[in-house]
C-alpha cells in the first residue's frame, strides 16, 4: 500500500525508511543509489574512464556492456554513464567538527585501555571512520562531510561515524553514520551531486538520503520524521508512504506508518516578551490549533549553536529558570499530538537582571501610612554595594519627586509628602572594576498612601451612664469624614469585644450581656475603615 502526500516522489530527494518485524526500523536507498551515474565530458572515452576511475581498469569491458556501448572509443557528450560503485576506486573519507557549543566529547575506541575514556572536540577537528560522539545538556555539534552535508547533532545524544568513503578522488561520497540516541538533523549533498549516498542509522531506523533536509526522532520502539526540503519514503510493515515537504509521519514497530500528516506552523511570536529585568525568563505561547507541546532551546546566537537553555513543556509556556544576562535568541517548535516537531521559529529578547533588584519591606504594597516623612526599607542583595531608590506620584515613575543613591537599606524621607498616593523601587548597585555603578534593574513596584491617621477621641465629647442594664452613649457628631467605632470588653470574665460597633455617629445605646467590670473602648475611623488610638472608659455594672 502507498500513500502520498505533497509532490509526487522523485529519486534525488528521498529518504527510504522501512519497518522490519524484529528490532530494527530500516531504510534502503533504491538498487540505483549503488550506481555512479557519470556524465561524459569531451574528449572521454571508456577506455581513459577507466583507466581514472576504476579498481581494474580492465572493467571497461564491463561497463560497455552494461551500458550498451557499442564503440568504447566514441561516446556522445553528456552521455550518462552508470557505474557500479563496487568497480569504482575509494579510500576513506573524513568528516570536520565545524560547530562545537558546550560539552561534545570524542569517545575512544575499543583499542584503548579505557573504552569509555572521554576527550573533548575540538572545533575544527578531523574525524574518520568508527568516531564515536556525545553531547551533554545544553550542547550541539555540526558535522560537515566531504560532499557538503551538514549533520546538527543535538543535546544528550550519541553518534558513531560508521563508514565514510571517497569514491574515484571525491567525484562521489558515501557516508554512513550510527545515531545511537539523541535527535539529529541534516542537510543532505546541498550541491545535489549524484550518486552521492548518506545513511543516517538508529536502533529503529536506517535513513538513506540525498539532497533533502528532514528531521528525526527515534527511540526503540517509535520514529518520528519531519520532511523539511525534498521527499520522504517511509516503510514499516510492508507498507509506505511519501512523505514531502511541510509534512512528517509516524512508524511504530510492527505497524505501517501513518498517513503524512502536515507540520504545524511556525510558532507566532511576534506577541512574545522581547525584554525582561528579572528572572525567570518566562514565554507565554500563543494559541495554536493542533499543538500539545512546545520545545525550546535559548542561544547566543540566530542560528542556534551557542545553546545556553533548553526547556521542553506540556503547557503553553517556556520557563526558564537561569540564564546570565545577555542578548539571546530562542528557537521554538510546536509539537502536535504524535509528538512531531513543525516549523521553527527564532525569537530575539534580551536579559538585563543582575545584579538583581531587593525585596521591598515597607511601606509594603497597598500601606497606608500616617507618617509624612516614612522609612523606607527593603532586604539585602548579595554583592551589591548601594542601591538606587525612586519614589514618584505615577506607576510609571514618570513623575519622580525623590531620587537617591543609598549605601544601606533603609532610608527616611527628607521632605513631608502631602497626603496622596505614591510608588517606590529600588535597584542594587555594583561597583565595576573602573569605579563605574552598574545599576540593575528594577523589579517590584509598591504603591502607598500617606493619610493622617484619625486622631483619638475626646473623652470629654462624651458622656456615658449606666441604668437598667442599658449603657447609654452620648456624644457630640464626630468631625466630617469620621465616625465612632466602639469596642467593649467584660473584664471580670476576660472577654474581649463583648459588644462591638461601628458606624457611630449620634447617640448611642446597648444592653449589658455581663456584669462587674467594663472597658469600653472608643475609636474614630475614617471612610477607609483606618482608625485612631482609642480612648478609654472603665466602668462598673451590678445587678438592680
Amino acid at each position: 500500500m502507498k500513500v502520498s502526500a505533497g509532490l509526487n516522489k522523485t529519486a534525488a530527494h528521498s529518504i527510504l525508511i522501512a519497518l522490519y518485524a524484529f528490532s530494527t526500523l530500516s531504510v534502503h536507498a533504491a538498487e540505483n543509489d549503488m550506481i555512479w551515474r557519470y556524465a561524459m565530458h569531451p574528449g572521454d572515452n571508456l577506455i581513459h574512464f577507466s583507466r581514472a576511475h576504476l579498481i581494474n581498469p580492465n572493467d571497461w569491458i564491463k561497463l560497455q556492456r552494461l551500458n550498451h556501448i557499442k564503440d568504447p572509443y566514441r561516446i556522445p557528450i553528456g552521455f550518462i554513464l552508470q557505474v557500479p560503485l563496487t568497480l569504482v576506486k575509494q579510500v576513506p573519507a573524513s568528516a570536520q567538527a565545524v560547530q562545537v557549543s558546550g560539552q561534545v566529547f570524542l569517545q575512544l575506541g575499543a583499542q584503548a585501555p579505557n573504552p569509555s575514556t572521554l576527550v573533548p572536540l575540538r572545533l575544527g577537528q578531523a574525524l574518520g571512520p568508527g568516531a564515536t560522539l556525545i553531547t551533554k545538556d545544553n550542547s550541539k555539534v555540526t558535522l560537515q562531510f566531504a560532499d557538503g552535508t551538514l549533520t546538527s547533532l543535538a543535546s544528550n545524544a550519541k553518534l558513531v561515524l560508521d563508514t565514510m568513503s571517497l569514491y574515484s578522488g571525491g567525484a562521489m561520497v558515501d557516508t554512513k553514520l550510527r545515531l545511537q540516541q539523541g535527535q539529529a538533523e541534516t542537510v543532505a549533498n546541498p550541491k545535489h551531486i549524484k550518486g552521492n549516498a548518506m545513511q543516517i542509522i538508529t536502533p529503529s531506523a536506517v535513513a538513506a538520503v540525498r539532497g533533502t533536509k528532514f528531521r528525526v526522532d527515534a527511540d526503540d520502539t517509535h520514529t518520528l520524521q519531519a520532511t523539511l526540503a525534498g521527499q520522504v519514503s517511509l516503510q514499516a510493515a510492508d507498507n509506505e508512504v511519501i512523505v514531502n515537504a511541510g509534512f512528517g509521519s509516524q512508524a511504530e514497530k510492527g505497524k505501517p506508518p501513518m498517513p503524512p500528516t502536515m507540520l504545524l506552523s511556525a510558532v507566532d511570536t511576534t506577541s512574545l516578551n522581547s525584554q525582561f529585568t528579572h528572572l525567570p525568563v518566562v514565554f507565554d505561547m500563543p494559541d495554536q490549533a493542533a499543538a500539545v507541546s512546545w520545545q525550546g532551546k535559548v542561544a547566543t546566537d540566530v542560528t542556534i549553536n551557542q545553546l545556553t537553555a533548553e526547556f521542553t513543556s506540556a503547557k503553553p509556556q517556556l520557563v526558564f529558570e537561569d540564564i546570565p544576562d545577555g542578548h539571546y535568541y530562542l528557537s521554538v517548535h510546536a509539537r502536535d499530538a504524535y509528538g512531531i516537531a513543525g516549523y521553527e521559529s527564532v525569537h530575539a529578547f534580551t536579559l538585563n537582571a543582575q545584579p538583581f533588584a531587593p525585596a521591598l519591606v515597607s511601606p509594603s504594597a497597598g500601606e497606608r501610612t500616617g507618617d509624612a516623612r516614612p522609612m523606607f526599607k527593603w532586604k539585602t542583595v548579595a554583592n551589591a554595594q548601594a542601591y538606587q531608590l525612586d519614589i514618584a506620584k505615577d506607576v510609571d515613575f514618570k513623575h519622580i519627586i525623590e531620587q537617591r543613591r543609598i549605601e544601606n537599606t533603609e532610608y527616611q524621607a527628607v521632605q513631608s509628602l502631602p497626603p496622596a498616593t505614591y510608588y517606590w523601587r529600588v535597584a542594587s548597585i555594583e561597583m565595576q572594576a573602573d569605579g563605574r555603578d552598574d545599576q540593575g534593574p528594577f523589579d517590584q513596584v509598591a504603591q502607598f498612601s500617606v493619610r493622617p491617621i484619625p486622631s483619638k477621641p475626646d473623652l470629654h465629647q462624651f458622656w456615658i451612664d449606666v441604668a437598667d442594664n442599658r449603657v447609654n452613649i452620648h456624644t457630640l457628631p464626630p468631625a466630617d469624614g469620621l465616625s465612632y467605632q466602639f469596642n467593649l470588653d467584660n473584664d471580670a470574665n476576660q472577654q474581649k469585644d463583648v459588644w462591638v460597633k461601628r458606624g457611630v455617629e449620634t447617640d448611642y445605646q446597648f444592653l449589658l450581656k455581663e456584669y462587674g467590670k467594663q472597658t469600653l473602648y472608643i475609636r474614630h475611623a475614617d471612610s477607609d475603615g483606618v482608625v485612631s488610638a482609642a480612648t478609654v472608659y472603665e466602668f462598673y455594672a451590678y445587678p438592680e
